[in-house]
């Protein structure tokens, strides 16, 4: 006879004790597996419960497997897998990912390990100075106004908010999108946006739709890191076309369109990403003029297009599209939270409606709530208020970075660096230091200091002895961790170029 100890006074349901104390004596193989459960009738009579709880219970123990039974016929134990707890599951599993994963999916895990930021084991990550991340400071995230938002929508919209979006994404977000680009001179309608998880997943769609394998895809070089392991992905053939001071090479750019067939061309012509350089106004009619002569498209990737605090920085090269030639990438990211994820897609309205495709059947839609609530801190001019103080804040960190660059860093000679009109990032460039890029990364760890080595930002390629790259960024940085970081640096160089023996003097 199975004995079960019910307590009435429990607040454990009666059901919920009899199935637990039932699954431990299988579990315990007290109850051995083909051990006949006695009739539900009989065990609630002998406890004095309602059958139709001991049932239930019968049902809970068949249904995750330690009881068996069949039309007519009586439950029975049977032998079932253990539940695998945290101490007994293997260290390695049977199947081999490595062999078993795509080529493609091999290739981005190859970049995913390479860019990973791994410190020396015996550097204290909390006394560094990060010149490395491009994550924005949270300390100017304005979160009370974004929840204000939030609530505001749930409590008007509700459940329209949490059910399937418009793959397209949320129409008010895309009409408000549309008349914000209007101040950057671009006329574009609500119908010819996308919504997309944050520029990454912007590029990732352009990729899915116009993406050939091995057919040739320009981008300057050095660029976006992020972007060289999905053209990877995707079987492109990359043409590096060499940047200088005023941005990418265009008298290289057209010799490779007279001599290839190109799929399109990738450029950030505003702030560049690693660099910090803006083209101007000559550069940017002459790019998309050699894209309307050879009939490819330029996809403008503008993911600090708000950062301008400098000086007149020229409108987009979308502003001046009339032939629909421009694919234009576009964020919050960089400007509001990186963590809402909304970025879109501006282009003609044919190409909008292939990429909706795509995306339909990649993730469906972007989530409609944030989408929602992002609309109404727009409405509210909550963002245009925070752009404003952005630039405020970050005009001050750039002058900070850029006037410690001159102090500290002219004595040099083998060193150089960018001075960008806005955005956040500067190049370094260090020539003749007698040391690998992974040396010089590992001294600055030395002194305190993360930057992110230039390597990153092309294709995997033979090291150059002579000159080496580093990305600084001031996007987390404060004022003072400037100052900190860049007299950081500035004894790391000094350490170098002494001990080369080197006369320090421009």
């Amino acid at each position: 006879m199975i004995l079960l100890n019910l307590d009435r006074t429990n607040k454990v349901p009666l059901f919920h004790q009899v199935f637990a104390q039932l699954k431990l004596l299988i579990e315990a193989n007290t109850l051995k597996p083909g051990f006949r459960m006695p009739p539900t009738r009989e065990l609630a009579k002998n406890h004095g419960v309602n059958r139709s709880t001991v049932y239930k219970a019968y049902e809970e123990l068949t249904a995750l497997g330690y009881l068996e039974s069949r039309p007519g016929s009586y439950s029975t134990v049977r032998k079932r897998h253990k539940i695998a707890t945290e101490d007994q599951r293997a260290k390695k599993g049977l199947i081999p990912w490595a062999k078993n994963s795509s080529e493609e999916g091999r290739t981005l895990h190859n970049a995913f390990e390479r860019f990973k930021s791994r410190l020396p084991e015996n550097i204290n990550p909390s006394n560094l100075v990060n010149l490395a991340s491009l994550e924005l400071d949270t300390r100017n995230f304005p979160v009370e106004a974004f929840r204000r938002c939030i609530n505001t929508v749930m409590v008007e919209k509700g459940g329209q908010l949490l059910t399937y979006g418009d793959c397209a994404g949320y129409k008010p977000l895309r009409e408000y999108i549309a008349q914000r680009l209007r101040f950057h001179g671009i006329s574009v309608n609500y119908d010819e946006i996308l919504i997309t998880n944050g520029s990454q997943n912007a590029i990732e769609l352009v990729l899915k739709l116009l993406t050939v394998p091995n057919k040739n895809i320009a981008v300057e070089m050095p660029t976006y890191s992020n972007v060289i392991p999905l053209l990877n992905y995707f079987k492109a053939n990359i043409v590096g076309i060499p940047m200088n001071e005023t941005g990418m090479d265009l008298d290289h750019l057209e010799k490779v369109l007279q001599n290839q067939d190109v799929s399109f061309i990738y450029t950030m012509p505003n702030f560049h990403n690693p660099t910090g350089i803006t083209t101007d106004q000559t550069h940017r009619e002459k790019l998309l003029g050699l894209c309307e002569t050879y009939r490819v498209p330029l996809v403008e990737d503008a993911f600090e297009e708000e950062m301008k605090y400098f000086g007149k920085v020229p409108l987009p090269i979308k502003s001046m599209d009339r032939l629909h030639m421009v694919i234009y990438l576009g964020t919050f990211s960089k400007v509001l939270f990186p963590g809402i994820r909304i970025g879109w897609v501006a282009a003609e309205k044919e190409f909008i409606e292939r990429v909706t495709a795509i995306k339909k059947f990649s993730d469906l839609s972007t989530n409609s709530l944030i989408q929602a609530a992002l609309h109404e801190f727009c409405e509210q001019g909550y963002y245009t208020l925070h752009i404003k103080r952005m630039h405020r804040e970050y005009r001050k960190r750039m002058n900070t970075v850029i006037g410690m660059l001159r102090e500290k860093l002219s004595r040099f000679q083998h060193v150089s660096w960018t001075e960008p009109a806005g955005g956040y990032l500067l190049w370094l460039q260090l020539r003749n230091t007698g040391k690998n890029e992974k040396q010089l990364t590992d001294l600055f760890y030395h002194y305190g200091l993360i930057l992110i080595p230039g390597s990153h930002f092309f294709p995997p390629r033979p090291e150059q002895a002579q000159t080496h790259q580093f990305r600084l960024s001031i996007s987390t940085c404060s004022e003072p961790e400037i100052r900190e970081g860049i007299t950081r640096l500035a004894n790391a160089l000094s350490d170098i170029y002494c001990e080369k023996g080197e006369n320090h003097a421009a």
